[in-house]
């Protein structure tokens, strides 16, 4: 069995961490990847910034971005519109892998490896030869499978299967795009026949096996006439089994025998028909642990497998958003949608639990009630309007200290003004917050330093008092469980200990835990 999966390589086979664009309004001057080539590089609308941003609504010098012996750190320079990490403003941050980060009117995401492999794929989903912006014309896709680097090398990978025989089973959770691949396979196999496809938890148990094997007149009670059953009607083609893991043990035999004999019998018939028909089966549940329960059958299992590829949610692979939003706003008469920046961000923002389906089912209301092409956060579901109230939302500030005239700055080291901009570059008057969630209050950075030899490093933040970090650290083995059980994600870890993610890292260091070594 061949298996082809989402997950991110091993640290031997990982390419380079960088930045991932996932939107902004004049995408074609930017790259789609900025791989982290040195140790420290400051991302601004300069030319001499290491990550060049034609963005007006980018500062300069914007922020700066560095790795550390614990993991890659962003820090905010001072720039007018702040920097956003996960909709939060931050004066300084670890970046965990699929970290969103907002600068100016660009959103990006952190990966932790393969930035370069992403760098040929354009958001609206064209293809680029050269990586550099302009360097080449964007090729169209050419098959059904709307995505960028994540979705397309698992439909190569599909591809060099395509003409051969064997079982395809595609996992993924609900609503990910499972029947779309098993279309686009049958497409790829030059098999003749039609494409059948049948969702196993839709059907009651009583009536999937006349829906599959078909059956005669008079076979049971309510058959008044033949039925061919869908895998003679898929003869000569593809026979997609949707849910398989819901089927009933006692069709999963007869499928089995089907699938060795080659040959089908009608319910009612005493003769089998011969057919040639190849299986692609999806599911979204784990199969390994309902054999283990006695409700699939392993030796069918091992038929179906024969070559399996794992689709990931659209929470992991945001690059795809804007691409699919064309493709499926074209799919219910909207070809040319103008999708606002705010609402751009409000759908990078959310989770999209039942992934791409979620995505549809908001084009598809919004091309319904719109008038106008223009696709507007107004457009978007209560929830996710809800979820973007505390999007871009600074921390409240404590009452402050009296001033010590010791501490005064230097009014040219003065952070500009600030505003989260909502449809154009901020214009607020207040000036920004320094301080991250965890109270961290990071120094002033001068911008005009940045190209200067002695250009200082923003320093750490101060660790937290001994006595309340030994009270709430968890063990070792405890933080390596949550670790292997978020694949090394820091801020899901972080969440589930209720912590800031500095301080994950701060305990990782203590323990000499390696994330890397979870991804």
């Amino acid at each position: 069995m061949q298996m082809h999966a989402g997950p991110a390589p091993t640290s031997s086979e990982r390419g380079r961490p960088g930045l991932v664009l996932l939107y902004a309004p004049n995408f074609e001057k930017l790259r789609a990847a900025y791989p982290l080539t040195t140790r420290e590089l400051v991302i601004g609308r300069d030319p001499r910034a290491d990550i060049s941003l034609p963005e007006g609504a980018a500062s300069r010098l914007h922020a700066r971005i560095r790795e550390e012996p614990y993991g890659w750190v962003i820090s905010d320079l001072g720039g007018r519109n702040g920097t956003l990490v996960n909709g939060a403003f931050v004066a300084e941050a670890p970046l965990a892998h699929l970290d969103q980060v907002r600068i100016g009117d660009a959103i990006f995401q952190f990966v932790s490896g393969d930035a370069e492999r992403y760098a040929h794929h354009r958001i609206d989903g064209a293809y680029l030869t050269d990586a550099t912006p302009g360097a080449s014309e964007p090729r169209l896709p050419f098959s059904r499978i709307v995505g960028g680097y994540q979705i397309q090398r698992l439909a190569m990978d599909m591809r060099e299967i395509a003409r051969s025989s064997l079982g395809v089973l595609i996992l993924g959770e609900t609503g990910t795009g499972k029947e779309v691949f098993a279309q686009q396979l049958h497409d790829w196999s030059g098999r003749r026949g039609p494409f059948q496809a049948i969702n196993c938890a839709a059907i009651p148990a009583s009536l999937i096996e006349g829906e599959l094997f078909g059956h005669r007149r008079g076979a049971f009670s309510g058959a008044d006439r033949d039925r061919t059953g869908l895998i003679r009607a898929a003869h000569g083609g593809t026979l997609f089994l949707d849910e398989i893991g819901d089927m009933p043990v006692e069709a999963q035999a007869k499928l089995l025998r089907v699938l060795q004999s080659k040959e089908v019998t009608p319910l009612g018939a005493s003769q089998p028909e011969r057919v040639d028909v190849r299986i692609v089966s999806a599911t979204h549940r784990d199969v390994v642990r309902l054999q283990q329960s006695g409700a699939f059958r392993a030796d069918l299992y091992a038929r179906l497998n024969e070559y399996s590829l794992t689709l990931p949610p659209l929470r992991h692979r945001k690059e795809d958003v804007y691409a699919l939003c064309l493709a499926l706003a074209a799919r219910h008469g909207k070809p040319e949608p103008k999708i606002t920046l705010p609402a751009m961000a409000a759908l990078l923002h959310h989770d999209f639990p039942f992934n791409v389906r979620e995505l549809e089912a908001i084009l598809k209301r919004w091309a319904a009630a719109a008038k106008g092409s223009e696709l507007g956060v107004e457009h978007l579901s209560d929830e996710i309007q809800k979820r973007m109230r505390t999007y871009g939302q600074r921390p409240p500030a404590p009452s402050p200290a009296p001033p010590d005239p010791r501490d005064a700055l230097d009014p040219r080291d003065a952070p500009g003004t600030s505003g989260f901009f909502r449809d154009a570059p901020g214009t607020s008057d207040a000036s920004p917050d320094p301080r991250d969630a965890s109270g961290y209050t990071a120094p002033t950075v001068r911008s005009e330093n940045r190209f200067a030899s002695s250009s200082p490093r923003p320093t750490p933040p101060p660790p937290e008092p001994a006595e309340a970090a030994r009270r709430d650290a968890p063990s070792e083995q405890q933080l390596r469980d949550l670790l292997a059980a978020h694949q090394g994600n820091v801020a899901a870890v972080a969440r589930i200990l209720d912590k800031d993610r500095t301080q994950i890292h701060r305990w990782l260091r203590r323990y000499g835990i390696k994330v890397d070594d979870y991804r």
